[in-house]
């Protein structure tokens, strides 16, 4: 909290240790190996849908989703729905994806060593750990983001999630 004790964004971040990031220059599988380390519940779901991408300084320069490495694994996979007769064609035709099947494993397999700078989206959206935790959920609310990487000077420190503000509304608010 800052000395008018309004809540800050550093007192409800999640560290990058126990968020998923990794450097541009590793690779598909490496991004895999990362998303799924980080699960939790009975099912073990998947706690986050993207990471962080890092220079060799620890420098954001991306953010890496589960979209943007199925993407990375088969480009096709985003360029269904111009293919026209997707669904098929009665009995006559099945289903495209039907046919993509085996070429789609195996291009996985392939892939899989290509490093994620290829992949990843890039960007400067970020908030400091001193800023106020409404400028954050404003940014987020502009900007449709649910996750904000947050940095002390050039380095990330970790990310500020849209639950931890409403949480920290809502307590703040006394809801």
């Amino acid at each position: 909290m800052t000395a008018d004790n309004h809540p800050v964004v550093k007192d409800y971040i999640i560290p990058l240790a126990r968020y998923p990031h990794l450097k541009e220059t590793q690779t598909l599988h490496d991004a895999v190996q990362a998303i799924q380390e980080f699960t939790c519940g009975e099912n073990n779901r998947l706690r986050y849908s993207e990471m962080l991408v890092v220079n060799e300084r620890n420098q954001l320069v991306g953010r890496l989703s589960i979209e943007n490495i199925l993407e990375g694994l088969d480009k096709r996979l985003v360029e269904v729905p111009k293919v026209k007769g997707f669904e098929g064609k009665g009995g006559e035709y099945p289903n495209l994806s039907i046919l993509w099947e085996d070429s789609f494993f195996m291009k996985c397999t392939e892939k899989k060593d290509e490093q994620i700078k290829g992949f990843m989206t890039p960007t400067d959206r970020l908030v400091k750990g001193s800023d106020s935790l409404l400028k954050a959920l404003s940014i987020m609310l502009h900007t449709k983001e649910v996750i904000l990487p947050v940095s002390d000077q050039e380095r990330i420190i970790g990310v500020i999630r849209l639950e931890e503000i409403f949480k920290a509304i809502c307590s703040v608010c006394k809801l």
